[in-house]
């Protein structure tokens, strides 16, 4: 597609960002860390300003916003080599003097409210006005608000606190642009590559437009969008990307401004940068496709941008995600095979009909009900109006499954167990869900929001209430469910074992409790000649349509702090499935202790024996209708078979999975050799992308129980 000079000259830019960037501390060590300097500069920064409040702010949010502003206001520009795209944390080490303030301010906040980094994010934000408007018209679009409110009346003085807070940190924001823009500007000056002095100087001039005025190019509206939240704590998604950015791609050509492969590069950038400042294995997407909130096709230029720069990017952190429908093309689609057939894990491929149906069904209205991305692994939101609770919180089913075996009392049925199991998960649901409504209840007194990002929330501004003041339009909570799978094959085995009367409830449990020591050909007859959910079987199949229909059950009628009816279930496991794992013993399935539980709502490792298709058939037999807090259906395929021939036939594949009302596809394509080889040398596979329960990681990076549930899993072959 692109001529051997194009591809050398962003393949060369790309892998120098992607050095740099992996050379962070955020990028080796976990965040928490003593090594992890991301968030440590800006929280004292923050620490400093609230506990001394030189601002005299008079409420605990404005005290907040106010040392947000002097995050902003203390943090210095950071530009490396070979950057189109500016903004990073200061990675700097604490001086020992700074280090030891630090420590007295951490003290001190102890007594303070839990206001320091706990925000909530997982949302997009309305990037499309943010482009359209900048940081100025934002400010006088509050400002406007600030001035209309009679403070005689008592309901408007927090409306008044909530505009003091979003010019505070606006401001601010604002500041830093013109520091940055200095700062390219001295880089310039002192620069002898011709070249890069160039880049520099153009740096600067985007950074005299954004984030403070509306965007004028392409490169500019990715300028302003990351430059907005690269400072912020908490993860903030990219949104619909081919919707906001297109116009702006559109007249650049018309301009003669920009060419498609630049375009490429500058997107590629854009993906890489969050490498610098996100710790490894955490979704930081941005989706293309779909529909507009009109109900009109998206599919432009782009979209294909957009898919064209993940090869060059390799990013396990930033990805773009493809919403498919029944009228997306098949070019578009072939891409996205493309992409996955060279085993970088993206784009994974949202049912866009299924989504768009089943926010409607939660109340959400046509047009915004559009106007959604995936806001983490796999849970969605609606754009730039939603404050919802994402995993909010993770359920161990596996864990509930064994509690109530332990409680069975003699005799039980399999439709009174059922029927007792359903019970626990409600009561369980339901004292979750109360810790989750005591906490929004909190936030709502002391407010733990970021103002600058309640600015680009729909409907903040408009009530003058923040997102934990319930501002937002949309504030849904989303529990997510671990273990799908293990539940699944586990009661197919209780069904066969004990409710059979074969063994007593008492008997095996006893067995489990030993870990099938003295058990084993109980526990391999478990595993190859009881069926299980993967293999296309019906009776275990329609289990798994009880276990669907019982968490949306479970999750009705179940009212938020906020005022939705409803909870929205999850079943995806980012991590959890292995932490939950673990610490979760022996299970009916033949599950050994510590070995992780089943992967998002996939069947259990290694299960799936009979193939891609009938896979296909077991992971749809169940509805995914309404679980909008995220399904990862995770498929891996040997390396080469997506390829040739074979594309046509993951054409079909994906195409029957969407009409068969699967939620979302996600593709590993590497062989189990090659997983082993970078076991054991890590240093040559050190960019080795798998996908793990709904986000990429760099395969090295994980942990060892982690990489071996990943080689378990089932190579698949057409």
């Amino acid at each position: 597609m692109f001529t051997p000079e194009i591809e050398k000259r962003i393949t060369e830019r790309t892998d120098l960002l992607r050095k740099q960037y992996h050379q962070t501390d955020v990028f080796k060590y976990r965040l928490g860390s003593p090594n992890n300097s991301k968030v440590r500069r800006a929280k004292l920064s923050f620490m400093r300003s609230y506990v001394n409040n030189p601002h005299g702010a008079y409420t605990v949010r404005l005290r907040r916003a106010y040392a947000e502003a002097d995050v902003l206001a203390e943090m210095q520009p950071v530009i490396n080599d070979g950057e189109l795209i500016v903004g990073l944390p200061d990675h700097g080490k604490l001086t020992p003097e700074e280090q030891q303030e630090y420590d007295e301010y951490e003290k001190m906040m102890r007594a303070a409210p839990s206001t320091t980094t706990e925000t909530r994010g997982h949302m997009s934000l309305d990037f499309e006005k943010l482009v359209n408007v900048g940081v100025n018209g934002l400010l006088k679009e509050v400002r406007e608000r600030k001035a209309l409110l009679d403070l005689s009346k008592p309901e408007n003085l927090s409306k008044d606190e909530f505009y003091e807070g979003c010019i505070a940190e606006l401001t601010a924001l604002a500041g830093l642009a013109e520091r940055y823009c200095v700062y390219a500007s001295e880089l310039a000056e002192k620069e002898t590559d011709p070249k890069r002095k160039e880049e520099l100087q153009l740096i600067a001039e985007n950074l005299k437009v954004v984030p403070m005025e509306p965007a004028r190019t392409f490169h500019q509206g990715l300028q302003s969008v990351h430059f907005y939240t690269f400072c912020l704590w908490e993860l903030y998604f990219g949104g619909r990307v081919d919707r906001y950015l297109y116009p702006l791609y559109e007249a650049d050509l018309k301009a003669g401004r920009i060419t498609y492969d630049r375009a490429v590069e500058l997107y590629a950038c854009f993906m890489l940068l969050p490498e610098a400042y996100i710790e490894p294995g955490v979704a930081f997407d941005s989706m293309v496709g779909g529909r507009d909130r009109a109900g009109n096709q998206v599919e432009n230029e782009v979209t294909r941008i957009c898919l064209d720069a993940i090869p060059f990017a390799r990013s396990g952190n930033a990805k773009v995600t493809l919403a498919v429908n029944k009228n997306s093309s098949d070019d578009i689609l072939r891409r996205a095979i493309r992409c996955n057939a060279l085993g970088l894990t993206q784009p994974a491929m949202f049912n866009d009909d299924l989504v768009v149906d089943s926010f409607m069904h939660y109340g959400v209205a046509a047009e915004d009900a559009r106007d959604y991305c995936n806001t983490g692994c796999s849970e969605l939101t609606p754009v730039g109006r939603s404050g919802c609770y994402t995993v909010a919180p993770y359920h161990n089913l596996v864990e509930y499954l064994l509690d109530v075996m332990r409680t069975s009392p003699a005799g039980e049925n399999e439709e009174q167990f059922t029927d007792r199991f359903e019970r626990h998960l409600r009561d369980v649901i339901f004292e979750k869900n109360l810790m989750i409504n005591r906490r929004m209840m909190e936030r709502s007194r002391i407010g733990c929001d970021t103002m600058r990002a309640c600015c680009l929330v729909h409907d903040c501004l408009e009530t003058g209430k923040s997102i934990d003041e319930g501002g937002a339009r949309y504030n849904f909570t989303q529990p997510n469910f671990i273990g799908f799978g293990t539940l699944i094959d586990s009661l197919r085995v209780l069904r066969e074992l004990v409710f059979s009367g074969e063994y007593s409830m008492q008997d095996f449990l006893q067995i489990l409790d030993e870990n099938y020591e003295g058990n084993e050909a109980l526990r391999q007859r478990i595993i190859h000649r009881i069926p299980h959910f993967g293999t296309n079987e019906e009776s275990t199949d329609n289990i798994a349509v009880e276990v669907g229909r019982m968490l949306v059950r479970c999750t009705q009628d179940m009212e938020n702090y906020r005022g939705e009816k409803d909870l929205m279930p999850g079943i995806f496991s980012f991590v959890m499935h292995a932490e939950y794992g673990k610490v979760t013993g022996a299970t009916p399935d033949g599950r050994v202790a510590g070995y992780p539980l089943s992967s998002g709502s996939s069947p259990v490792q290694g299960r799936e024996t009979k193939g891609p298709t009938a896979a296909l058939l077991s992971n749809t037999a169940w509805d995914h209708f309404g679980f909008l807090g995220g399904i990862a259906v995770n498929i891996k395929f040997s390396k080469g078979q997506l390829s040739g021939e074979n594309e046509d036939r993951m054409l079909d594949f994906i195409r029957v999975f969407m009409e068969r009302g699967g939620y979302q596809m996600q593709i590993n394509c590497v062989d189990r050799e090659t997983l082993l080889a970078a076991q054991k040398d890590p240093e040559q596979y050190a960019d080795l992308l798998v996908r793990v329960g709904g986000f990429s990681a760099y395969f090295c990076k994980l942990s060892k129980e982690m990489q071996q549930e990943i080689i378990d899993r089932n190579e698949h072959r057409f």
